[in-house]
């Protein structure tokens, strides 16, 4: 009979995951979706075009991801104010949260928009890379600006359990941003052929229709969080420092991130200009396989953070373990099939062969991290959601600068090697992330956080 509840009980948990990792996976697809389409369409013009987006995109969105960052301290604390049941108190959070958005994400356009131009002057030596680079990053600008308060209001949703919301605003605007895409990056259906500033001009229609949605159905009352535009104009600096103090750690991780995938890329561009657009085709290629690990992420955050304030620890320890195992096993089906068909998944990328065929043996090496990722991403999710925003990124700061970084330079300026041992450093790289990280939860110092 004691077996009989305790595997219900499994079962029941298994099923509030998914139903919050679902709709997160779905969004994760549609992003994904659309990085496919950008890569492959812009891979159709030029190698000097694909690095231009690459480097643009890269850096749009990665500095995006630091300011967004503030999310993770919106959705900590939403999620245990929904655990102890005080539903005024998450509207509230998530109102604060937003005015502060909105600030940071016009700031950050501001930047991108002005400072383009000398942004990638200190990116790549290549002039052409560079007029390209300017060009897309001036016109994503305007997206930007909306990107971050976007991103925000979706973690507080996910917070108080809607994943749903966030998914459905990231299905309208990357479907918009597909057909875009193809009628402006080529001109089709009588439109002007705009190349790189059509991709850029489809990504900000995008952030636009997806800001449209968020924000509508988290003011309408029907969400489990209602943000009330009219009490916004009243900062609350208290609160403001807590969320902020929450999300620092998160923004350093992501703005370290940023900065060693900056370096990285710099230092993979050394390799030559096929090389770093064969690394952009594979990466693009091995972010099918961050969905499930997202997904579950995200499902762990909000479980994790809203069995902490019903007082239920037990449950939260439960709910991290067992989103890191189905992220695991779904993850490790994808790597293998990037070990068995690399070559016909980088095929859809782009049709130049050199970069197909060097992809393509990146992405084969790619299938042995993907096990480590799902426990290191999934295991980080559910370290945020209680509240530890410092536990994932003194690891992640380990695991970049005295793993990765050092094993990158290492292969491009000592041994002189290809960008295949590019790739083997990060499967090491993971590896150990994924060890500390489940050390890190396992010692359990997050049961203990006060929000």
């Amino acid at each position: 009979m004691k077996e009989a509840v305790q595997a219900a009980k499994k079962d029941s948990l298994r099923k509030q995951i998914m139903r919050l990792a679902v709709p997160a996976i779905l969004e994760m697809i549609s992003g994904t979706v659309v990085w496919v389409a950008d890569t492959a369409m812009i891979g159709r013009l030029s190698a000097e075009a694909l690095s231009a987006v690459g480097l643009g995109g890269q850096l749009a969105f990665n500095v995006t991801y630091v300011f967004g960052a503030l999310g993770d301290g919106a959705l900590a604390m939403v999620s245990r104010s929904v655990g102890a049941g005080e539903r005024k108190r998450a509207n509230y959070i998530s109102e604060q949260a937003l005015l502060m958005s909105a600030h940071l994400g016009v700031f950050l356009g501001l930047i991108y928009y002005f400072c383009a131009g000398r942004i990638f002057e200190l990116l790549t030596k290549d002039p052409e890379v560079i007029a390209l680079g300017e060009e897309y990053l001036k016109i994503l600008a305007f997206g930007v600006a909306l990107m971050v308060p976007t991103y925000v209001v979706n973690s507080a949703l996910r917070g108080a359990g809607n994943t749903v919301v966030p998914m459905l605003s990231a299905a309208i605007g990357n479907i918009l941003n597909i057909i875009g895409d193809y009628v402006l990056i080529f001109g089709n259906f009588g439109f002007p052929r705009m190349e790189v500033q059509g991709a850029a001009l489809a990504t900000t229609i995008s952030q636009i229709a997806a800001a449209l949605v968020t924000f509508g159905y988290a003011s309408s009352g029907r969400a489990n969080i209602t943000i009330n535009v009219k009490k916004i104009g009243i900062p609350d600096l208290k609160l403001m420092h807590r969320l902020f103090s929450l999300s620092l750690p998160s923004s350093l991780e992501e703005l370290s991130f940023g900065a060693s995938r900056l370096i990285s890329s710099i230092w993979i561009n050394r390799l030559g200009t096929t090389a770093f657009a064969a690394h952009q085709v594979a990466v693009t290629g091995e972010s099918m396989s961050f969905m499930p690990g997202y997904g579950f992420s995200v499902a762990a955050s909000a479980i994790v953070g809203q069995s902490l304030g019903a007082k239920n620890e037990k449950a939260a320890e439960k709910a991290g373990w067992e989103a890191a195992k189905l992220s695991a096993a779904l993850m490790g089906m994808v790597g293998v099939l990037f070990f068995l068909v690399p070559e016909q998944i980088t095929g859809i990328f782009t049709n130049i062969p050199e970069v197909r065929a060097l992809a393509a043996r990146c992405l084969k090496i790619g299938a042995f991290e993907q096990i480590s990722i799902a426990y290191s991403m999934t295991l980080a999710g559910a370290l945020r959601g209680a509240g530890d925003t410092k536990g994932p990124f003194h690891v992640t700061l380990i695991t970049l600068w005295l793993v990765r970084i050092p094993l990158i330079f290492l292969v491009v300026y000592v041994f002189k090697a290809s960008l295949e041992f590019i790739w083997v450093s990060t499967v090491i790289q993971y590896f150990i992330e994924a060890l500390l990280m489940s050390r890190k939860f396992k010692k359990g110092d997050w049961k203990r956080i006060m929000i």
